[in-house]
């Protein structure tokens, strides 16, 4: 598909190769103690024990519902490992299927061999975390007097009571020498630099004057040697230059005229789909920056999906397929995605002073109003509502709340959207 979905697929290949060999070293605290009773684990209540990981682990998102409503499905992550249980080599899978029996309730249609690892209210423990930094330390170690060996002269003057006298140095300051190096000495090289750009500059200028006046005396000359009298010469020097300048206009006008003419008429554009490219892409890093726990960043990941599908396919057929035909389509798909950006918009996280300072917003007491909270056009099919409406409800379920104030939040935003699902329903029905 897209730039950023290439580079990110890259990012995730190359995170896999580097981080193979750490997952091997994984551990696992658990809340429980695991024994064996017969080749079966059992677990029991305790302290938080670490259970070390054995060979690779493997992970997978996997999407639980409890009740046949949309807002009652959730994704979370199983794991793929074996565990170190009363000394034997157990697959977490059965360790966690033991814990049914301290009730502790596991998703129903589980993968052969995966098990949550949260509703056990379990945590990995990496080791570049585990490991505790050492710092750096000095010994010191006593050592005996034979140890320390002394100069002889050192010796002589310590078994001596006479006081050597040592060589004294006198610090003499020079008045004169001091004078001889003047405190702006060091600025001279700036000076020169500075002067020797300033005549170098001078004598460009110069340079350029006097070429401009050797042509204006050719020219001059040219004009005084002709043959005619003296106005039919002025004349055809006046002409000259009209003529020169009328040329230079001329071949600049062209050059407009050649490049107004690449943008077709009416100011369009000769490649509309490259805007459209554009289009898609800011769309798609929109719709990147939602939550990744957001079912709703699937959905409008998957739009987008087709919406590179048919750009492509119109691509394929620009040449086939007439200019009315091509604006048309791309009006369309331009639609879709200021639908979409809409969507992505409102579904984004408020901050907290925006929770703070949004009253309760009003319930949608028409159609237009019901489709503008929605998001989507007036003309978008039913099931298309259907699965934006639910899409939104299990975004903004207050199950999903940080705080309280981020709880009230969804509960507004959920009553707006059931009012406006309330009226679309009225009008499908109304129609039908």
């Amino acid at each position: 598909m897209g730039a950023l979905r290439c580079l990110a697929s890259g990012l995730a290949v190359v995170c896999m190769v580097l981080g193979s060999g750490v997952v091997d070293a994984d551990e696992l605290v658990l809340p429980y103690s695991c024994t064996m009773d017969g080749g079966v684990p059992r677990l029991s209540p305790s302290e938080e024990n670490t259970y070390r990981i054995i060979g690779p682990r493997e992970d997978l998102a996997f999407p639980s519902c409890s009740g046949s409503a949309a807002w009652t499905c959730e994704t979370m992550m199983i794991y793929k490992f074996s565990i170190n249980c009363g000394g034997q080599r157990v697959a977490w899978s059965r360790v966690a299927a033991s814990a049914r029996a301290l009730g502790v309730h596991l998703p129903d249609r589980l993968p052969a061999g995966y098990a949550p690892v949260s509703k056990l209210r379990g945590r990995f423990v990496f080791p570049g975390f585990a490991q505790t930094t050492m710092l750096p330390q000095v010994a010191s170690q006593t050592l005996a007097a034979d140890a320390v060996i002394l100069p002889a002269a050192l010796r002589s003057e310590r078994g001596s009571d006479r006081e050597a006298a040592p060589t004294q140095w006198v610090t003499v300051v020079d008045p004169e020498a001091a004078s001889a190096v003047s405190p702006g000495s060091g600025n001279a090289l700036k000076v020169a630099g500075v002067v020797s750009m300033l005549l170098a500059s001078l004598m460009g200028a110069c340079l350029v004057f006097v070429r401009r006046r050797q042509l204006a005396s050719f020219e001059f000359l040219h004009f005084a040697a002709g043959a005619g009298s003296l106005p039919s010469r002025v004349w055809e020097f006046v002409a000259a230059s009209f003529v020169r300048g009328a040329a230079a206009f001329r071949k600049s006008y062209e050059s407009y005229e050649a490049a107004s003419a690449d943008y077709g008429e009416e100011g369009e554009d000769p490649n509309p789909l490259a805007q459209l490219h554009v289009r898609l892409h800011e769309t798609e890093l929109l719709v990147a920056g939602l939550p990744g726990d957001l079912l709703l960043r699937d959905v409008l990941a998957s739009e987008l999906d087709s919406l590179y599908d048919r750009a492509s396919e119109l691509g394929r057929r620009i040449t086939q397929i007439g200019p009315e035909k091509l604006r048309s389509a791309i009006r369309t798909i331009t639609r879709d995605l200021d639908r979409i950006t809409r969507i992505a918009q409102g579904a984004a996280p408020a901050s907290q002073d925006e929770r703070a300072a949004s009253q309760e917003p009003d319930a949608p007491s028409t159609i237009f109003e019901a489709y503008r909270i929605l998001g989507l056009n007036p003309d978008a099919p039913d099931a298309a509502v259907k699965k934006i409406v639910d899409a939104l409800r299990m975004s903004w379920h207050p199950d999903h709340a940080r705080d309280e104030a981020d709880r009230l939040y969804r509960e507004q935003r959920i009553k707006q959207i059931n009012a406006a699902w309330d009226l679309l329903k009225v009008r499908t029905a109304a129609a039908a």
